[in-house]
């Protein structure tokens, strides 16, 4: 009994102190129904990005065009090209993406690891993705970004699907923290708003390959 209790005692010192080390998220501005929020990463300069906006949508729509990743170049900001490396199954996959960055930076290119799932019972639709190592070759003049981490969460509600997106990434090279920072918000927040308009698109509104409950 005394080592239950122990145990417990130190889970939740435990618990209490990796609570007290993240820090809170703090409202940043809203713009067109989408709310920006940021908080410092550990260890970091660097900040982490949350967005919360709503869909007129339903989730299969949303998955479609996630999954098309041929089309990214017509709605993520800055997005030169993309395509994918290795499809696992309908669910999860590797896809290569090369951004365009203005003068005199040099362009940047990231692999990331993709996976989708389906709450059965909430039907709440996640989205995964982190960067890859080591899968395609670097090329010249692209910088490589390395450290990339993003989350988006979908529930259906009322008609209406709720996103919420949770964003994080070092574009590497030799751009300071504070600029990196400075244009956080406008990337997530530009290309949710041409991801709302490319759900619009009737390729994905009659598509449901993956059997979404919506």
């Amino acid at each position: 009994m005394k080592k239950q209790i122990m145990l417990s005692m130190l889970l939740y010192l435990a618990s209490i102190t990796t609570f007290s080390q993240e820090n809170p998220w703090k409202f940043v501005k809203e713009t067109n129904g989408i709310k920006v929020y940021f908080r410092t990463v550990a260890n970091s300069n660097l900040n982490e990005v949350k967005i919360q906006t709503t869909f007129n949508s339903n989730l299969s729509t949303i998955v479609e065009a996630l999954r098309d990743v041929n089309a990214y170049r017509e709605w993520v900001y800055k997005a030169a090209y993309s395509y994918t490396v290795k499809e696992f199954n309908a669910y999860e996959m590797e896809y290569y993406n090369k951004f365009n960055f203005p003068f005199p930076l040099d362009d940047r290119d990231v692999v990331i690891h993709s996976k989708i799932h389906q709450n059965q019972q909430t039907k709440v639709v996640t989205s995964v993705s982190y960067a890859k190592l080591d899968i395609v070759p670097e090329s010249r003049n692209v910088v490589r970004i390395k450290d990339f981490y993003s989350k988006w969460t979908f529930s259906a509600k009322n008609n209406l699907v709720y996103g919420e997106y949770i964003f994080k990434s070092n574009p590497g090279g030799n751009i300071p923290a504070w600029l990196i920072n400075l244009s956080l918000d406008e990337g997530p927040t530009k290309t949710i708003q041409n991801f709302k308009q490319q759900l619009l698109l009737e390729r994905y509104i009659k598509t449901n390959s993956l059997n979404i409950l919506n």
